[in-house]
């Protein structure tokens, strides 16, 4: 049984400075357990699940933006006992660990020091998480060195595109896998450069044909505007089920999928892939 944990549904500037909604990025636990891109509020959404910080195994990060690090460092003191235990990975993108022109670094150079191993990826890169193998692959993002994250899991492929404008690429680097997080920053017919709009995530989630599709990274407008409605014509122009994540939120992943929202647990995928619908 593999789950995702969202400690936060929020993202891009201003959703992360008011904390519309939280920001805290995604715990991965499928043995091995991974925090993915933790802005800010990630320590405080493991405190409300319990979730101990030094239990986690890696710390990803997708690109050097604040709203995917902010929490990163203090989770590497989780993760390595207060630095008093050489213990986990980092990995992160070629910004967030060495720095590029226009980005500092996210990670200082002594909480690298600290962990058991740093991985610099950049897109077609792969590694392993304690036995779990993972892919970078590419995005079209402000971050020129931005990656996704592809995940082997026991319970099928679960693919993170992270921040990203459409391209035709991108289906063929996530084909193929079970469960697609798309981070979903614009609602309908507000389409800007770099970021995903709901047209752009139907468009994906067609092409890529997943069981289920996961929105998070919600920026303001979106959210004002409503999430469910995005997720409602993402799902009927894809035929994919889709569902827009919430706060504190966690998806199990085993021969069904379900997911704990508002109103308790419920199945959202049958193991069958997607049901086609007319767009």
């Amino acid at each position: 049984m593999t789950s995702i944990t969202f400690l936060g549904t929020g993202g891009g500037r201003f959703a992360t400075i008011y904390q519309i909604r939280a920001t805290g990025g995604i715990y991965l636990n499928d043995g091995p357990r991974i925090h993915l891109d933790p802005g800010p509020s990630a320590l405080m959404g493991m405190r409300k699940l319990a979730l101990d910080p030094a239990k986690t195994d890696a710390v990803l990060i997708s690109h050097c933006h604040p709203d995917h690090y902010a929490d990163a460092e203090m989770l590497i003191e989780g993760m390595t006992k207060g630095g008093f235990k050489r213990s986990g990975m980092l990995v992160g993108s070629i910004s967030a660990i060495k720095g590029t022109d226009g980005f500092s670094q996210a990670v200082s150079d002594y909480h690298q020091s600290i962990v058991a191993g740093v991985e610099t990826v950049e897109a077609g890169s792969s590694f392993a998480v304690k036995g779990m193998a993972v892919d970078a692959t590419r995005t079209a993002h402000s971050d020129p060195t931005g990656v996704g994250f592809r995940f082997h899991t026991s319970s099928g492929v679960i693919s993170y595109v992270g921040d990203t404008e459409y391209a035709d690429y991108l289906k063929n680097e996530h084909v193929g896998c079970r469960v697609l997080v798309l981070n979903l920053t614009r609602p309908l017919n507000s389409r800007v450069p770099k970021h995903l709009c709901t047209e752009d995530a139907a468009l994906l989630a067609k092409e890529i044909s997943p069981e289920v599709v996961l929105l998070t990274h919600f920026g303001m407008r979106l959210v004002h505007e409503g999430v469910k409605k995005q997720a409602e014509h993402v799902e009927r122009a894809s035929g994919a089920r889709t569902i827009a994540a919430e706060d504190l939120m966690t998806v199990q992943i085993g021969k069904t999928i379900r997911s704990t929202r508002s109103r308790g647990w419920e199945i959202i995928g049958d193991g069958k892939g997607p049901v086609h619908l007319d767009a």
